[in-house]
């Protein structure tokens, strides 16, 4: 029960916080650098947590399969489940360095085309709009094949 619980903490908090940047980067529209260093600063500070949240979530998981791994082994839905992991950590990755490129682009200059300063970096923000997403699609998907997979 303990494990149990500690691995939905885990998602609790990592799911949680994500969701919310996505949330964000899906509702903002900024159009300075300062708006976007803002947002993506946020997101830096975030993926620490869900890092965090996510190696809880991984160490659980895992004492979670040891417990029965010929039942886990042989199901769809965990091999499903674990597929969608997979690819919320390759997003997450993909989103890092999607950010990394957008405070660089942005450097410390109001980035704003109409008074003629460096482009606003559009490519890069629907990058990391696309990968919040993905993300947020990943979340709610492990969510649910976490609950089927429990209902066996």
């Amino acid at each position: 029960t303990g494990v149990l619980a500690t691995h939905i903490l885990g998602m609790f908090v990592g799911g949680g916080m994500a969701i919310s940047a996505d949330r964000t980067i899906l509702r903002s529209r900024p159009g300075t650098s300062d708006a976007v260093r803002a947002v993506v600063a946020d997101l830096s500070t975030t993926h620490s947590v869900v890092i965090g949240a996510l190696i809880v979530t991984v160490s659980t998981g895992l004492a979670l399969l040891t417990s029965d791994v010929s039942n886990f082994a042989v199901s769809r839905v965990f091999w499903i489940k674990m597929a969608a992991f997979a690819t919320l950590l390759l997003n997450g990755l993909r989103m890092q360095r999607v950010e990394k490129r957008v405070l660089l682009t942005v450097g410390g200059t109001i980035v704003t085309p109409e008074e003629g300063a460096t482009p606003f970096p559009t490519k890069e923000w629907s990058r990391i709009r696309s990968a919040a997403l993905t993300s947020l699609l990943l979340w709610m998907s492990i969510v649910v094949l976490g609950v089927v997979l429990s209902n066996g």
